[in-house]
C-alpha cells in the first residue's frame, strides 16, 4: 500500500487537459444565457474542475480565470 503523503500538503493546482465549450445555461435566477463551460484536471493531486460563466468569454480569458 503505497499513501502519497504530498496529496494532503496544500499546493496551487497546475490545470492541464483543459476543455473550454461554450452551451446554453440556465442562471440560478432562471434566465437562459449563453455559457462557458471549463473542465480541467490538476496535474499533481489529480482533482478535477468544473466551472461555468453565465456569459461568453474567450479561451484565453477562461484558461487566466481557471486560478
Amino acid at each position: 500500500m503505497k499513501f502519497d503523503f504530498f496529496s494532503f500538503i496544500p499546493h496551487a493546482h497546475k490545470w492541464h487537459n483543459i476543455i473550454v465549450s461554450r452551451k446554453g445555461a440556465v442562471a440560478p435566477t432562471g434566465r437562459a444565457h449563453y455559457s462557458t463551460h471549463i473542465q480541467a484536471q490538476c496535474q499533481r493531486c489529480g482533482e478535477r474542475i468544473h466551472k461555468v460563466y453565465y456569459r461568453d468569454i474567450s479561451d484565453k480569458q477562461a484558461r487566466r480565470w481557471l486560478g
